[in-house]
């Protein structure tokens, strides 16, 4: 049977000190003090610290030994000289303490920045024992937390449970909460999966003030809209009144009052448009999804749009003859669908085509596609040509007139039915304007 390490110390000790007594007794006897064993003596206690130095040398050199084996690796069959490996790994010892002094001091930097930032940071493994937390989440989230506990043993805050469990399922997820002291503060929590490690980190970031300011310029923007409509309302209405009932013969009081006409009926669109996108992000537009065929929505687009190819004789052309069958909100399909049509017939020259087309992309969604042959769109303006009031190119925006609310309306829908919209370059130039939309296979079964 092998004793542990601190058995056979022990043993060890309790052996000479047991022998350092009965040399003692040797030298004296009684309380007389025996010359003649002075000399036995001293050669019993070399010997038994000859005997307990050699114990305990061959010890410590196995030990360093079996160290040195274990650093060089199982692949090294050289010999190893105990001295060189013992200077080595007093070395190796030493250089350890200071990486772990200096990982200490750059964890304790971290930790202190992350909670200057305001945001908290919780490790936990698969069982849910918590690993590491920062200060933040002591002080502002779960003062209760303590290293090694069950994340949940002291903590009730429901929406947080969801989210772990959802987090577990993916490498990386992301989601707003409110909580967990009060519904006012809003968290973005995010988490990365450690695969090897079956870690979950998971970070708050305070979104709160920025939620409100993002709540405050809605109201405002839905405000002022509700606000400019009755006026609006009147001046288009009075110069639609002056224009019918004939009430001005001179030519450029006409002129004027079909300016002030044309001008009030767009401020109408922009205010219209703006409370649609108000109403989107507040989460109070209708969508409901249903069984659809793009074809026929398409269509009905088309012949609304139709007047306005008449001057430039753009030709329209509907080459959906697959994937017509998908899942979407019909009002919303029809107005994105609308605003791709309405940009490319402003944007294309005299006598091309705007073609309407589609294609799949995986066994489930299908490309809905938009292509003109205008002057195009440059890469770097791609993403931003979905964003309210943004123009490429100003001074031409200005001719082909428009809100610069369409696009972004258009993304807006595409979101609230869990689309995509992208912008892409068309072959040899001009743009193609896309939604990525899930089909309906029962329909498309159906038809085939």
């Amino acid at each position: 049977m092998k004793l542990s390490l601190k058995i056979r110390i022990f043993l060890l000790t309790v052996f000479t000190v047991v022998i350092s007594f009965l040399i003692s007794a040797v030298i004296l006897k009684g309380d007389v003090f025996l010359n003649e064993n002075i000399v036995a003596g001293i050669i019993m206690f070399v010997i038994l610290i000859l005997a307990s130095g050699t114990t305990l040398y061959r010890f410590l050199r196995d030990v360093v030994m079996q160290a040195a084996r274990i650093i060089s690796g199982p692949n090294n069959t050289e010999e190893i000289d105990s001295e060189s490996a013992f200077d080595s790994l007093r070395t190796s010892t030493a250089e350890v303490q200071s990486e772990l002094l200096n990982y200490s001091k750059q964890l304790s930097f971290v930790s202190n920045l992350l909670s200057r930032m305001g945001q908290g940071v919780i490790l936990v493994n698969k069982n849910l024992n918590v690993i590491y937390f920062n200060q933040t989440i002591s002080k502002d989230f779960f003062p209760e937390l303590k290293v090694g506990d069950d994340l949940f043993k002291n903590i009730s805050y429901p929406a947080f449970k969801k989210f772990i469990k959802k987090a577990w399922e993916k490498d990386e997820y992301t989601k707003e909460i409110s909580g967990p002291r009060t519904i006012k503060t809003v968290y973005l929590v995010s988490s990365q999966k450690f695969s090897t490690d079956d870690q979950l980190l998971i970070v708050f970031s305070d979104i709160s003030k920025l939620k409100n300011l993002e709540k405050m310029r809605g109201d405002f923007i839905g405000n002022v809209s509700h606000e400019l409509r009755t006026p609006i309302s009147v001046i288009k209405a009075n110069s639609e009144t002056l224009l019918t009932s004939k009430l001005i013969q001179d030519k450029n009081a006409i002129e004027f009052t079909k300016a002030i006409q044309s001008q009030s009926e767009r401020m109408a669109t922009i205010v219209n448009e703006l409370l649609s996108i108000s109403s989107m992000e507040s989460g109070d537009y209708p969508i409901s999804l249903d069984k659809l065929n793009i074809k026929n929505i398409v269509d009905s687009a088309l012949e609304e749009l139709k007047p306005m190819t008449n001057k430039s004789s753009i030709t329209l052309v509907n080459n959906l003859a697959q994937c017509t069958n998908i899942i979407g909100d019909e009002s919303a399909m029809k107005i994105i669908i609308s605003n791709y049509i309405n940009n490319a017939i402003k944007h294309s020259p005299k006598k091309s085509s705007v073609v309407i087309d589609c294609e799949k992309v995986d066994k489930d969604f299908c490309r809905i596609m938009v292509k003109d042959n205008g002057s195009g769109i440059a890469k770097k303006y791609r993403e931003r040509v979905f964003e309210r009031f943004f123009r490429v190119d100003k001074g031409r925006s200005k001719k082909v007139g428009g809100t610069g609310l369409g696009l972004s309306i258009s993304k807006n829908l595409a979101l609230m039915m869990g689309y995509t919209v992208g912008v892409d370059s068309n072959t040899p130039k001009g743009s193609i304007f896309y939604i990525d939309v899930k089909t309906d296979h029962e329909a498309s079964k159906e038809v085939a």
